[in-house]
C-alpha cells in the first residue's frame, strides 16, 4: 500500500510546487509592473515639482510646456493629473494671460474631477475662478452662470460665492435676480462681521438698485446698519444716494452733497469731477 501511494505523494508535491512556483512567479510580474507604475508616477511627479518651481519663478512658458507633457502623458484621473490641470490654469490665467486656455482647463477640471470628495473644497475656489475669467475677461456671463450653478444648492453657502453669483446675473442683465442674490448675501457677510465683503456688498445692491430706478430700496440699504466695527464707505454711498436724487428730479439735494463732501475735504477731485458733470446736465436739460 506504501509503495503505491508514494508516486501519488510525489506527484502531488510536484503540483503544489508547480503552483507555489508560478504564483511566486505571477507575485514577482505583479511587483514588477506596480514598481514600474511606481517609477512612472514619480517621474510624472517631479515633472510637476519642476513646473510649479518655474511657475513661482516666473517662467511662464516653461512651467506651461512641464504642465502640458504630463496632460498629454498621464491620462489617469488621479492627483498628478489634477495638479497639471490646476497649474496649466493657473499659470494660463496669472502670467500669460491666456484666458481661453485657462477657462478650457479649469472646465476640464471640473468635468474629471468635479464628483471626487477630496478636491470639494478646493473646488470650489476654482469655481470663483474659472467664474470671473468668463464674466470679466471673457464676456461670457451665460458660462460663467454654468460654471457656478453647480455650488448653489450646496452648503455651507458662502458670501464670496453669492456675489459673484450676484454680478453675474448684473452681467446677463437678469438685475431681479441680481438683488436677491446681493441682499441675501449681505445679510450673511453682516452677520459674519466681514467688514470689506460687507461694504463691497452694499454698493454691488445701491447699483443694481439704481438701474432698477428703485431708489427707495437705494436710500433704505443706504442707511443699512453696520456690524460693530465695521465702518461704511461713506463717499461710496453718497454717490449712489445723488445719483438717485438726481434720478427723481431733485438735483438741488444731489448738488448739495457733493458740496457738504467738498466742504469737509476741497480737494477730493472725485466730488468736484461728480458736482460739474451734475451742473452740465442741467445746463443741457434747460437749453433742450
Amino acid at each position: 500500500m506504501r509503495m503505491k501511494t508514494q508516486p501519488l505523494q510525489n506527484k502531488a508535491q510536484r503540483a503544489h510546487g508547480l503552483f507555489v512556483g508560478r504564483k511566486f512567479v505571477a507575485l514577482i510580474s505583479l511587483f514588477i509592473i506596480l514598481m514600474g507604475a511606481s517609477a512612472c508616477r514619480s517621474e510624472y511627479e517631479k515633472m510637476i515639482d519642476k513646473a510649479d518651481r518655474e511657475l513661482l519663478q516666473q517662467k511662464s512658458q516653461l512651467a506651461k510646456y512641464l504642465y502640458l507633457q504630463v496632460l498629454e502623458k498621464r491620462k489617469e484621473r488621479d492627483d498628478v493629473r489634477y495638479r497639471a490641470l490646476k497649474g496649466l490654469a493657473n499659470v494660463s490665467a496669472t502670467q500669460l494671460y491666456e484666458y481661453r486656455e485657462a477657462a478650457v482647463a479649469f472646465s476640464r477640471i471640473f468635468e474629471e474631477f468635479g464628483q471626487v470628495g477630496q478636491y470639494q473644497v478646493e473646488l470650489r475656489e476654482l469655481r470663483l475662478m474659472a467664474s470671473k475669467i468668463w464674466r470679466l475677461n471673457l464676456e461670457r456671463p451665460d458660462k460663467a452662470l454654468d460654471v457656478l450653478t453647480p455650488m448653489i444648492e450646496k452648503d455651507p453657502f458662502e458670501a464670496e460665492f453669492g456675489q459673484e453669483l450676484g454680478r453675474v446675473y448684473v452681467a446677463l442683465g437678469d438685475y431681479k435676480s441680481a438683488s436677491h442674490w446681493f441682499s441675501q448675501t449681505l445679510e450673511i457677510a453682516a452677520n459674519q462681521k466681514n467688514c470689506e465683503l460687507t461694504k463691497s456688498l452694499q454698493l454691488d445692491l445701491l447699483q443694481v438698485f439704481y438701474i432698477q430706478d428703485q431708489c427707495g430700496k437705494v436710500f433704505e440699504i443706504a442707511d443699512m446698519k453696520y456690524p460693530k466695527g465695521c465702518s461704511p464707505d461713506k463717499f461710496a454711498i453718497n454717490v449712489e444716494r445723488a445719483n438717485c436724487l438726481e434720478l427723481t428730479g431733485d438735483t438741488a439735494k444731489a448738488a448739495e452733497i457733493y458740496q457738504e463732501i467738498l466742504k469737509n475735504d476741497p480737494k477730493n477731485l472725485k466730488a468736484l469731477f461728480f458736482l460739474e458733470g451734475l451742473k452740465r446736465r442741467q445746463k443741457q436739460k434747460q437749453t433742450k
